[in-house]
């Protein structure tokens, strides 16, 4: 087997997994987007192998070593938007927790008020 045919087979199950996932809600479209860009870009390097044949040659990189270049390209990418996300995710999160023990307190406030105004 070779890198062309992996690719054509790594791309079109990429984008069957994304898209059955995407259905299945177990992931969010932002992220399926992604996914599907890198499913295309696997799908048209396989198609096209001759593009990474020319940026090989142009750049005077052996064919397999322009392939890891564009695969870890793509990762980096990839992972760097996943982080900015999760990051914004972590503050969402400390922001909800913080609000969450402002309103306990007030709640617990409350209750107190209404005891008291209740004994005899």
């Amino acid at each position: 087997m070779n890198a062309e045919l992996m690719m054509l087979i790594g791309g079109l199950a990429a984008f069957v997994l994304t898209l059955h996932w995407v259905r299945r809600r177990n992931l969010r479209e932002k992220y399926a987007v992604m996914w599907t860009l890198v499913a295309v870009l696997l799908l048209l390097a396989g198609i096209f192998p001759g593009a990474i044949m020319a940026f090989a040659d142009s750049a005077h990189l052996s064919y397999s070593s322009a392939v890891l270049f564009f695969a870890l390209g793509a990762i980096y990418l990839f992972s760097f938007t996943v982080s900015v996300s999760l990051s914004h995710q972590y503050t969402r999160n400390v922001r909800l927790t913080q609000e969450v023990a402002l309103l306990e307190e007030r709640v617990r406030c409350l209750e107190e008020l209404l005891g008291k105004d209740k004994a005899p």
